[in-house]
């Protein structure tokens, strides 16, 4: 399964691949594909059978316990940071030392299934949903110990939608503990809107007619940016609309369900929207061009564009709407830290305490200002703390603070439902069912209803 974390950019989970958007040695944006590690299954069956028994039970010369935090924390900045978070930690817990081990997104994957199929995972592990699912289903995590520090803190201080999307399959426990996230929807251009005389959109109809308003393709005005190809990136965008109108892939029996009249009505909407965005297959590049370079009053992309609007001037005129047709519905990535299955007794004490540590306000601002603007607080008591709203390179997103709470408390995914969150969504999204479905309607022009039973047949064969 693919990831969805992103420190530095619009990350977008892909199928065989991820896109998103960096800057070369000069500054300049540039498109990036990173291969997803493919878990071969005979030799996965293997590696979580040895990968389940307790690790072997050390005593350390000094006499404390030595624990480890495996991280993707890897720029220098970055690892300082995160080593005062440490160092703060051991000061308050003389008995107890954690390692720090930044590893490069590139490798993060294969470490991840090599250590844990061997037992020697570190007992601490950032995760994006995504990974913390996979490896739950490998039994390299211990949930007990996930839902403890989770409890510990008190469920009602997150966001919902955080712990809404981190749930096991069974619903019972939590993939990890949330940290730290990132949202996405729809970007408005207030200033823009205002010399039209027009409103900050609400409903579909409402982004619809702003849409149609601004549309002048032949002075490359477009009314919305939204991406159309047959990517991860399209399949997100869309399913903030079709959750937005009760429309998911799976319902809670896990039954597929993506040939409905919800679903229907979502992609129709989708296309008719899509007819006011740049021509063609568009991607991450495309929306957030048309976006910053004000070709566009509207887009669909995550809170790391914020950077790119302030860098272009507008972001005091930034405003923050999600699809909302029976309910509004953000897309989002929740970063969150693992317990490692199988450490002895003392070790996975001393990891909850850490895991718990990195949960007290003070420490998850130090965590979230790492990368300002682009990763969101997950708890609700930071939004309102002056160490997270008062830091200098925040203030142009102050405004912007409840609308991403928000998009954040109302975060929904496919194959998230009725309490579980099915493992399977992962194969689908890898598949590219949903999203050939979108650019064939969209950009080929195909049938809406044949589209639709394709997409449902394919994905039935997913679960046999």
């Amino acid at each position: 399964m693919g990831m969805c974390v992103d420190k530095n950019s619009q990350f977008v989970t892909g199928r065989e691949r991820n896109l998103f958007i960096i800057k070369n040695k000069k500054g300049e944006k540039t498109m990036k594909r990173k291969l997803v590690f493919a878990v071969l299954i005979a030799a996965m069956t293997t590696m979580v059978v040895s990968g389940c028994g307790k690790k072997e039970e050390t005593k350390s010369e000094d006499g404390k316990v030595h624990i480890q935090f495996m991280h993707q924390q890897v720029e220098q900045e970055r690892q300082d940071a995160v080593q005062a978070i440490i160092d703060d930690f051991e000061a308050k817990n003389p008995d107890i030392v954690v390692e720090s081990i930044p590893v490069n997104e590139d490798d993060y994957d294969s470490k991840i299934t090599a250590q844990g199929g061997s037992g020697e995972l570190a007992d601490i592990i950032e995760y994006s949903q995504d990974q913390a699912k996979t490896s739950v289903a490998n039994q390299f995590t211990d949930v007990d110990a996930v839902k403890e520090v989770i409890e510990g803190k008190g469920e009602d201080a997150f966001y919902e939608g955080a712990l809404s999307v981190t749930k096991t399959e069974d619903g019972e426990s939590y993939v990890g503990v949330p940290i730290s996230s990132w949202v996405q929807g729809i970007w408005v251009n207030k200033a823009m809107l205002d010399e039209k005389g027009l409103e900050v959109p609400k409903t579909w109809d409402d982004v619809l007619n702003v849409a149609k308003a601004f549309y002048d393709p032949d002075n490359r005005m477009y009314g919305i940016a939204l991406p159309t190809s047959d990517s991860a990136f399209t399949e997100q965008v869309f399913s903030q609309f079709a959750l937005s109108n009760g429309a998911n892939i799976f319902d809670g029996d896990k039954n597929v369900t993506v040939n409905t009249p919800e679903m229907k009505e979502a992609l129709e909407y989708y296309k008719e929207l899509a007819a006011y965005s740049m021509p063609g297959s568009t991607e991450v590049a495309d929306v957030n061009d048309a976006f910053v370079g004000k070709n566009a009053p509207m887009a669909m992309y995550s809170t790391y564009i914020l950077g790119n609007v302030e860098e272009a001037g507008f972001a005091e005129d930034l405003e923050l709407v999600l699809p909302n047709k029976k309910s509004e519905a953000a897309y989002g990535c929740i970063t969150v830290l693992g317990i490692s299955a199988g450490a002895d007794a003392e070790k996975t004490e001393a990891a909850k305490k850490f895991v718990s540590f990195m949960l007290e306000d003070e420490n998850n601002v130090n965590w979230l200002n790492m990368a300002p603007g682009g990763i969101q607080p997950v708890l609700k008591s930071v939004d309102e703390m002056p160490e997270y709203t008062d830091l200098e390179e925040r203030q142009a997103f102050v405004h912007l603070n409840d609308s991403i709470a928000n998009a954040v408390d109302n975060l929904q995914l496919f194959g998230v439902v009725d309490g579980k969150n099915f493992t399977e969504m992962g194969d689908v999204t890898n598949t590219g069912a949903i999203s050939k479905m979108i650019n064939n309607v969209v950009v080929q022009n195909a049938d809406v209803d044949t589209e639709l039973e394709t997409a449902q047949t394919s994905v039935e064969g997913l679960l046999k």
